[in-house]
């Protein structure tokens, strides 16, 4: 087992790639976009999980080839959340004592309690970029973790923080968290399946007109 393989596989013992696809991302092109590498944990994460969410409390993102955020709020995106989560420590300053700026943040995932989760990347080696959280409902806001983007929710399942790190608690210990690829997810609610229970959804079948 090679050092950038230990997370993922730590990882998939708890949470099942199952439902996961990779990705297939050009990181050529990705990363002449962004100017940066990108974390290899996190692209095994691409590879085996892909983008996606954990049981509609954690949303993971897929790297576009721009960092342009798309017209609108921008939700749901890389580019779009980036800029979110740029403009958040723009008007706050970020993490007390941290002596960086926005451009230093890149957002790659998201939670149902609108809190936002990224990389602080003010390292040169981005295996060694902390995990940045802005925490909606909590206090500090500002949250660094020193961990990799795919040992944080491996941390988060199994209690391994001293606090949840997310304003809603629902994946805190939770023993079997579900990953659905964003696709997957979406052909499941078009086919009126909830994505992560299998349950048909209530309206399923319902007549509105």
């Amino acid at each position: 087992m090679t050092t950038e393989e230990a997370p993922i596989t730590a990882l998939t013992a708890v949470m099942s790639p199952r439902d996961g696809a990779d990705e297939q991302v050009d990181w050529t092109a990705v990363g002449q976009a962004w100017g940066v590498g990108f974390p290899s944990d996190y692209m095994a994460f691409m590879a085996v999980y892909g983008a996606g969410g954990v049981d509609e409390s954690v949303g993971i993102h897929v790297p576009e080839a721009t960092t342009q955020p798309p017209e609108g709020p921008g939700f749901g995106s890389m580019a779009g959340e980036t800029a979110i989560m740029r403009r958040l420590w723009s008007d706050d300053g970020g993490p007390a004592g941290v002596d960086a700026t926005p451009a230093s943040v890149i957002a790659w995932g998201t939670s149902s309690g609108a809190d936002m989760l990224g990389w602080l990347t003010t390292g040169s080696d981005p295996d060694t970029w902390p995990v940045l959280v802005w925490k909606r409902h909590g206090s500090p806001q500002w949250q660094i973790h020193d961990c990799g983007m795919t040992e944080f929710p491996r941390r988060l399942f199994t209690r391994d923080f001293a606090d949840c790190p997310l304003s809603d608690a629902s994946l805190w210990g939770d023993p079997s968290p579900h990953f659905v690829h964003w696709r997957e997810e979406r052909r499941r609610y078009e086919a009126g399946i909830d994505p992560y229970t299998g349950q048909l959804l209530p309206w399923h079948g319902a007549d509105f007109t």
